[in-house]
Order: C-alpha cells, then structure tokens, then sequence
C-alpha cells in the first residue's frame, strides 16, 4: 500500500511541473526583412487566442511564457520587438489586431521530433487584412521531460518563424501602411 502511495504521489508531482521557454529573442533575418520595407510603421496592439488550446505537455504540466506573459502576448511583444530593433515601431500610425487562428504543438511527433503549428488573421487600421499559417518543426525527444522541455525551448523559434512567414507576406507591406 505504502508503494502505491508514493508511486502516486510522486506521478502527481512530477505533473505539476511548467515549462517556461525563454524570453523572446529577435531575428537578424527578420530585422533585415522589415528595414528593406519602405514606408511601414505601426505597431501590433492585440491578438486574441482563440478558445480552443492546451498548454499541457504530456504529463508534465503546461508550456507558458516568461514573464507571466500569454501566448498572445508573447506572439504580440514579439512583433513589435521586431519592428522596434528594425527601427519601423510607431504606436502613432498603423495598430494591428488579429486573431492567433490555430496554435497548436507536439512533443511527440516521428517518435523524437515535434511542431508547433500557429496561424494568425491579421486586421490593420488601414482596413488591410492577412492570413498566415506557419509550421515551425524541432527535434524534441523521446522521454516525456526532454520532449517537453525542448518543446518549450521551440517557442521562441517557432514564434520568429511565424514572424518570418508574416514579414516576408507579399502583402504584409499593405497591412503595414498608412492609409
């Protein structure tokens, strides 16, 4: 009985555990796409997750942020630390608002590989809307800690990815410009 107890008790706190990635880190590759952008500034104001998003890994507890942050915020701050550090960030033009349409990972993906899977309607003030869906994939892992944890790890290069896919967007210039 005592067995039973600890085997218990020992699953229920290694399920308790939050993977945190790390803080965002911006892209040269990004950057350099928005400073061959002319005309663009703005800034992104807020995106809405939608209903439907489990942050939880396996059974080692949930994937969330730094900073306390939400994925939407962290897909959010991402952006505009982009457009800041390509000097293209002005909260006094361009806002966009958006819906993060899928967001979705595996940790267990090919037995030792895994994704994350993120799409975003974008809607700027200028009236200009754009879809992007984009798949970032990493190698995770195979036991449930270093899957999950290299799951966590995958966010911040899965977000610059999608940042990538949305700047690199024919018609993110469009979004971007002022009316």
């Amino acid at each position: 009985m005592k067995k039973v107890v600890l085997a218990v008790s020992v699953l229920a706190l290694s399920a308790c555990s939050t993977m945190q990635p790390p803080r965002y880190a911006v892209s040269v590759d990004n950057i350099q796409t928005l400073k061959s952008l002319t005309e663009i500034n703005g800034e992104f104001a807020s995106l809405n997750q939608p209903a439907k998003f489990s942050s939880n890994c396996r059974l080692m507890g949930p994937i969330e942020p730094a900073d306390g942050l939400s994925i939407p915020q962290f897909i959010t701050k991402a952006f505009n630390d982009e457009l800041k550090m390509a000097d293209k960030y002005s909260k006094d033009t361009v806002k966009i608002t958006g819906d993060i349409t899928k967001i979705e990972f595996s940790s267990i993906s090919g037995l030792t590989n895994g994704y994350w899977d993120i799409g975003l309607s974008l809607n700027s003030t200028n009236g200009a809307n754009l879809t992007v869906n984009n798949k970032y994939s990493f190698k995770s892992g195979f036991d449930a800690i270093t899957a999950c944890n290299a799951t966590a790890d995958a966010l911040s290069p899965a977000v610059q990815d999608l940042i990538k896919a949305t700047v690199s967007h024919p018609e993110f210039s469009k979004l971007m410009k002022e009316s």
